[in-house]
């Protein structure tokens, strides 16, 4: 038996994150995020955040909290976020065994969510399916594309970008 000290949980957590992060490409991060950011702006939500940053805590999409008075994003719309970051890879042509990685956090939020509105898996899986079509579907539009395009080619560049950023490339 070796006398180690056993890393906190924390830092196991973060380097199982780093591992995590190693296999992604800042290319394949990049696509991933914007098709989050793109779908969310597309739906009339507000990101707020994007990065791809690997040291950074923060790293990913984040999105502004909707306003009093705004209808809650619907259980529909919220699994198209969700679904769209693998849509984007997909697209993009990222490696499916990469896209699928990438989108594995997302996958388990998504089926979460519907399965707290009370879907089985069955239904989860139909409705994660088609949200996944409806995506790839207004993604493969022209203008769409290259919002996606140009928001993940700023993000290589940039690595991270604020909402007023974001913001002007998705409403050129």
């Amino acid at each position: 038996m070796t006398s180690q000290t056993p890393q906190s949980p924390s830092a196991r957590a973060a380097r199982a994150a780093q591992d995590h992060l190693a296999q992604f490409s800042d290319e394949d991060m990049a696509y991933h995020e914007a098709g989050h950011a793109v779908i969310h702006h597309l739906q009339g939500g507000t990101v707020t955040r994007l990065s791809i940053e690997r040291s950074d805590p923060r790293r990913g999409t984040h999105t502004a909290p909707r306003r009093a008075g705004e209808s809650k994003i619907g259980l529909g719309n919220l699994v198209a976020v969700l679904v769209a970051g693998d849509v984007a890879s997909a697209l993009h042509g990222t490696a499916e065994d990469v896209a699928t990685a990438g989108a594995r956090v997302d996958y388990d939020q998504a089926f979460r969510e519907v399965a707290a509105a009370g879907f089985d898996s069955n239904e989860a899986g139909a409705l994660i399916d088609a949200r996944w079509e409806r995506v790839r579907d207004r993604l493969r539009d022209a203008t769409n594309w290259q919002r996606l395009e140009s928001l993940a080619q700023e993000l290589l560049r940039r690595t991270s970008l604020d909402a007023e950023e974001i913001e002007a490339i998705l409403t050129k």
